[in-house]
């Protein structure tokens, strides 16, 4: 959508035009990927679409200057920041709910070492009915926030923290006001069972604890912006756009903490990338054809079994799309599959008729011998000498001497006591 406009605005086609050609100041900071154009890393947006860039940047109410930073990372148009800045004088909810100036500077801490060694704690509400446990950590302003659909206890509390703890592991200070729910005998032994140590901030000066101070006005402050109705998408829209939004030093609280930027809805306005290819591991892999007899691993009844099939096509670096002889299509892994070398399922006939088979052989068909047998009896006189058949001689062999021992064989001594027979 986005490169389809790009080439009909006319601004935009312009610069594509003196970027292809090679003239004019516009193409030092431009660049052209497909057919989106880019200043620098910002896509340049068509005007037809900046009406709902705008809405999108204003999604959450975050105010002018969170709305430039937020732009500055991922879209541009001439005039942008003029445009942000009309919009949110402009929208009533943002002028109806603009914070006070700050009297006095904050009270400033000393930066931690680490992310989450220190963190920042407070309740707000209620809101619409709604009670907000509102969490940040010191070092890398990584929000984290609960609802409440009932006033809050020291047990929900403790629920509600280990729930956040599970993930990001106990911190070593806990900044908190004078509330009952801190300051409970069971609240306390959790945090030392913990060894997390307790800083209250003075009665009656709530800046000592002011980073979360601020993140509870700044929850307040969206959350009466935003459209009363689906609380819990409401919620996490803020948390989102919060962490995915550069801070003052230039960097979103999820690069602080998490070392990375986290996807929102803006990333979708870049090109899409192909998805990242699979390697097989070393060594010798199996590879199949269209055509190729295979059989098929299925699952019927939670019990594997073999079918059948042919391969219709190859789907991925191991994936391939089968069809059994049934005419079922699925798609398996090369561990699922096995090649078979025979095309075509054998099958044998009931009642099999051989080819070529020989003529049936009877003994009247075999050629017959006669032979002259000779009985003699004693006493009696036997035919003559010309009529019996003397067998020819076979010669005899020689004896074979076996090669065994000469010596002595006498009886065993144990049995040297008997008598043998």
């Amino acid at each position: 959508m986005i490169a389809e406009h790009t080439l009909r605005d006319p601004v935009l086609s312009n610069i594509i035009q003196n970027i292809n050609s090679g003239s004019g100041p516009e193409n030092l900071n431009y660049t052209l990927q497909g057919k989106i154009l880019f200043k620098d890393t910002r896509v340049c947006i068509p005007k037809i679409f900046q009406p709902q860039i705008l809405n999108e940047l204003h999604l959450t109410h975050p105010g002018i200057v969170k709305m430039k930073q937020l732009a500055r990372k991922y879209c541009y148009w001439p005039k942008i920041d003029q445009d942000i800045e009309h919009l949110v004088r402009s929208c009533q909810a943002c002028t109806l709910n603009q914070k006070s100036p700050a009297k006095a500077p904050t009270h400033h801490w000393e930066e931690p070492k680490e992310n989450f060694s220190r963190i920042h704690i407070d309740y707000a509400g209620p809101k619409d009915g709604k009670f907000y446990l509102v969490l940040v950590d010191a070092k890398s302003k990584w929000p984290e926030i609960k609802m409440l659909n009932k006033a809050p206890d020291t047990t929900v509390t403790i629920k509600l923290l280990e729930e956040i703890f599970s993930f990001h592991g106990y911190p070593e200070f806990m900044v908190s006001d004078n509330a009952t729910i801190f300051k409970s005998d069971v609240f306390k032994n959790y945090c030392k069972n913990r060894g997390i140590f307790q800083i209250f901030s003075a009665p009656g000066h709530p800046a000592t604890n002011g980073l979360a101070e601020r993140y509870v006005q700044i929850l307040k402050s969206k959350l009466n912006k935003m459209t009363a109705d689906l609380p819990v998408e409401r919620l996490q829209q803020i948390l989102q756009l919060f962490r995915a939004t550069p801070l003052s030093c230039g960097k979103t609280p999820a690069e602080l903490y998490l070392h990375r930027n986290i996807r929102i809805r803006l990333d979708a306005i870049k090109p899409a990338q192909s998805p990242p290819r699979t390697v097989p591991r070393q060594g010798c892999v199996r590879m199949l054809s269209a055509g190729d007899r295979v059989i098929a691993r299925i699952y019927q009844d939670n019990k594997p079994a073999w079918e059948y099939g042919s391969v219709l096509s190859k789907v991925g670096s191991m994936h391939y799309s089968i069809k059994l002889d049934n005419g079922y299509t699925f798609k398996r892994h090369i561990d699922q599959l096995k090649f078979v070398s025979h095309p075509e399922p054998v099958s044998i006939p009931e009642n099999p008729v051989p080819k070529n088979v020989p003529k049936k052989v009877t003994f009247a068909d075999c050629p017959q011998q006669q032979y002259d047998i000779v009985i003699t009896v004693p006493g009696v006189p036997g035919p003559s000498t010309s009529a019996m058949q003397v067998p020819e001689p076979v010669p005899v062999r020689d004896p074979v001497n076996l090669r065994r021992s000469n010596r002595e064989r006498q009886v065993p001594n144990h049995l040297a006591q008997y008598h043998l027979g």
